[in-house]
């Protein structure tokens, strides 16, 4: 599934990431030379060198490029729409089954299963059945993914409590089939779409200083190699899907412009306090705003369970009574968990760098650049809390730098699984420390409390936000980057 990137023509050389089946990159014309690799070294867009060979072809017509009907979403909340596996689990088909194929490999209790179904309309988008399918063509097996013992039309179910992550759905027989990034073919009425978390983290702006509102852009180097389409042992041109939109919720600074302050507010503005981002952590939380008289505060509704804030410093009834927020807002301190502005322990805030500070014990996470909060969420750490994370499903503790991103993955039992042992593609996976990493979780929306094996869940939006704005860059053909210089964006995570 995976084709290295070199940072030189030489497979001894440092791996800078790598594509997965179904990408295409630019190349140069000309390979770069052929040592340990007959069909030549080919620089790629926008560094790095590719092996032409088992994982990669130059032919764009390669049979895993026609079965591969589109990459990832990049930019999305989710790169891919996932599903979970009912009980018992799918077959994995290799071609398009006949209705009497699927009776035969199902058994008789199919009709009665696919009478049930039918009543469960399915909120996955609807495609065309791909034409590699069509013609009869068997799905390849990319290189590198494993190779399961074929029968007439399948190979076996699935694992129980299985995830996946799925390139296209369509219709067939009458039934509704998905596409995995595996290239198997599964009947989705024996699985049920997973519900992504829509909640939404900060995006912190200085609305003075930061003419642009929006997330950030992917980064990446330009390319000095000459244009010329390469497909990697899985790509090929083919158009994207439309990306869900990705819209985080853009909170002005503490450092923007402020109304007056309402009569009854705190003299002193609380330095402990501004600048600071928060959340709500009450349902039923309601909020107050200045009245249009100027006479002082009067009820303006809820805040929603969740939403985020970042607070002026500005008090009534000192740090534990009504806080101010930029939007001039006043909420009740106590319904409010508030992240603890901080300087990280190796210099970065002083040298304006990025780095993110994660708080065990009040589950929020905040990215910063030097001294200055950009972005903030809430995040579900380990479920042990503050234990010792070599005897327990706590989170490792300490200073780390970010050193491999994927833009999916796959977890087991031994990585991550909670409600699925078995969750493929797990989105915009950011490792730090060993297997602890930073990643979007689809499987569940307890954002705010510690459930996780180890590892730090985001909600999907937030782990695709700080996805694109961490080190080492993921150039957008690539499926992954390592970090070799030790360059990685900080990561502070303590109680």
């Amino acid at each position: 599934m995976r084709t290295w990137i070199y940072v030189a023509p030489d497979e001894r050389s440092t791996k800078l990431g790598y594509l997965r089946a179904g990408a295409v990159v630019d190349r140069a014309e000309l390979p770069a030379g052929t040592d340990g690799c007959a069909g030549g070294w080919y620089r790629i867009a926008p560094r790095g060198y590719v092996c032409v060979g088992k994982g990669a072809s130059l032919a764009l017509e390669h049979q895993v490029v026609a079965a591969a009907v589109r990459g990832p979403r990049r930019g999305a909340p989710a790169p891919y729409h996932y599903v979970m596996s009912g009980s018992p689990p799918p077959h994995l088909y290799f071609r398009l089954p006949t209705r009497e194929d699927q009776a035969r490999v199902e058994g008789s209790t199919l009709n009665v299963h696919l009478a049930r179904a039918a009543v469960a309309p399915s909120s996955l988008p609807l495609d065309p059945v791909p034409e590699f399918l069509l013609a009869g063509r068997d799905l390849p097996k990319p290189y590198g993914a494993e190779e399961k013992l074929h029968y007439s039309v399948h190979t076996g179910r699935a694992k129980e409590s299985s995830a996946f992550g799925l390139i296209t759905t369509f219709e067939w027989t009458g039934r509704r089939f998905g596409l995995t990034t595996e290239l198997d073919l599964i009947p989705l009425d024996r699985t049920r779409p997973a519900r992504l978390s829509a909640l939404r983290g900060i995006v912190i702006k200085d609305l003075e200083r930061d003419v642009d509102l929006e997330g950030p852009a992917s980064a990446s180097d330009a390319a000095p190699a000459p244009a010329s389409p390469m497909a990697s042992a899985p790509p090929t041109d083919r158009p994207s899907e439309p990306a869900d939109e990705l819209s985080e919720t853009v909170v002005p600074s503490a450092d923007s412009p402020l109304p007056p302050a309402p009569p009854g507010t705190d003299p002193k503005i609380d330095p402990a306090l501004k600048g600071a981002p928060a959340f709500v952590r009450a349902h039923g939380a309601s909020k107050q705003r200045p009245s249009a008289s100027g006479g002082g505060l009067v009820d303006a509704g809820l805040a929603p369970f969740r939403s985020g804030w970042v607070l002026t410093g500005r008090t009534r009834g000192g740090s534990k009574g009504l806080l101010e927020t930029t939007d001039g807002s006043w909420l009740a301190e106590g319904h409010l968990v508030i992240a603890e502005l901080r300087k990280d322990p190796q210099g970065f805030a002083r040298q304006g760098k990025k780095w993110i500070d994660i708080s065990i014990r009040r589950q929020v996470l905040v990215a910063y650049e030097g001294t200055r909060p950009v972005f903030a969420a809430l995040i579900s750490s380990g479920r042990s809390g503050m234990s010792d994370p070599e005897e327990t499903d706590a989170t490792v503790r300490g200073s780390f730098r970010i050193h491999a991103k994927h833009v999916s993955t796959t977890m087991d039992g031994d990585d991550e699984a909670s409600e699925a042992f078995d969750l493929r593609d797990v989105p915009y996976t950011q490792y730090f420390h060993e297997g602890y990493a930073l990643h979007g979780a689809y499987w569940h929306d307890e954002f705010g409390k510690a459930r996780s094996h180890g590892c730090i869940n985001l909600a999907p939006a937030d782990a695709a936000w700080l996805f694109e704005w961490t080190e080492p860059a993921v150039p957008p053909e690539w499926h992954g980057a390592l970090n070799i210089e030790g360059g990685g964006t900080l990561v502070y995570v303590h109680g």
